[in-house]
């Protein structure tokens, strides 16, 4: 059996998310010949050689229009990513070519705002609905968004969460917490009002110097931090050593995800595998199932610097009850959120 994904703008990093790991895992555990479809973007692609051993690349120039005319008949799974236009094509002409048994695989990657627009009476809307209607199995990662969709579009919606790369065959453990509050991202932008969180976290600390809020990754051009006089807020720059980002999140405390809006937010579960305390808001859908899997976080309303610094400031009590211990945290994201428990939901789905 042959899964191919589609996706023209892998680069490496991109092996490590759900574009590399659900080939992976379908070639691990469900027993298919994986090949990502891709322009050749990065100058090497290292992880592919460890970390996801087994599948295979294969370049091509432009949209992937020609490669699924040329192989449609070998393909039993076609798997895609977004509500866009290359999606609309690809998986329309699939359809028209594919072989009898053979299907595709939607996956959406959708927030409020991309539901919303789902059902906007232009083109657009009509376009993204065709989108869909093309796809075989279209899964969210989300339960809102789920609900949602499989109200209107019903057993075709399945539900695909995200997971987290760790090559850990066990949860963390043995966490040495300091007083850090910690995020990450790309900074500055304005779906990760980082300004926001700044602000918070200033009104939050008062005048505690035994507090620190650490910003990791890279910063928008033309961002200004509005206290760059505070040396408890540290900006890191971008980090690529997983290692090191790791351990970053095993010393936090409390991992602040303050988006204004967000599909999913894969960073959030990357601190909790690491015990830590979540503080996100409800511009992200994924942050409440996080928390309810956990046990152990807060949701405020988006951009709302006042919320966000009552949240932190709770958090941040010497004698906070978290309900659970980071390990217990730990333990809980791992269980739920491993890519190889997952993507066993898919291969259900896809072979039942």
């Amino acid at each position: 059996m042959v899964f191919v994904t589609i996706f023209t703008r892998l680069k490496n990093v991109h092996l490590l998310k759900d574009v590399g790991q659900i080939p992976y895992y379908m070639y691990r555990d469900g027993g298919y010949r994986s090949v990502i479809v891709t322009n050749k973007n990065d100058k090497s692609y290292s992880d592919l050689e460890d970390k996801v051993k087994g599948v295979r690349l294969r370049f091509i120039k432009g949209k992937g229009i020609f490669y699924v005319i040329r192989c449609a008949r070998r393909i039993d799974v076609l798997n895609v990513y977004h509500l866009n236009l290359q999606s609309f094509y690809l998986l329309w002409l699939f359809k028209l070519l594919k072989r009898k048994g053979a299907k595709s695989y939607l996956k959406l990657d959708m927030d409020d705002k991309g539901y919303d627009r789902l059902f906007m009476k232009n083109p657009v809307g009509m376009i993204k609905r065709l989108t869909i209607k093309a796809a075989d199995v279209v899964s969210a990662e989300t339960n809102g968004i789920y609900d949602k969709l499989r109200a209107v579009y019903g057993e075709k919606v399945i539900f695909v969460t995200n997971g987290y790369y760790t090559l850990d065959k066990e949860p963390q453990k043995n966490f040495s917490k300091k007083n850090v509050i910690l995020t990450a991202g790309m900074l500055g932008t304005e779906p990760k009002a980082t300004d926001v969180l700044i602000k918070a976290f200033v009104k939050a600390a008062g005048d505690r110097k035994d507090w620190s809020l650490k910003l990791a990754g890279p910063v928008a051009e033309g961002f200004k931090n509005p206290y760059p006089e505070d040396e408890r807020i540290c900006f890191t720059g971008e980090i690529t050593d997983r290692d090191k980002l790791n351990e970053m999140y095993r010393e936090a405390k409390i991992f602040a995800f303050p988006s204004r809006h967000e599909s999913f937010g894969i960073a959030m579960l990357e601190a909790a595998a690491c015990g830590d305390y979540i503080i996100s808001t409800t511009g992200v859908p994924a942050a409440g199932d996080i928390i309810d899997v956990t046990g152990a976080g807060d949701i405020v309303p988006p951009d709302d610097p006042d919320s966000l610094a009552e949240a932190l400031k709770r958090a941040m009590e010497p004698d906070f009850d978290r309900n659970v211990k980071p390990e217990e945290i730990a333990e809980r994201t791992f269980k739920y959120y491993s890519w190889s428990r997952v993507v066993s939901g898919l291969i259900k789905a896809l072979n039942p």
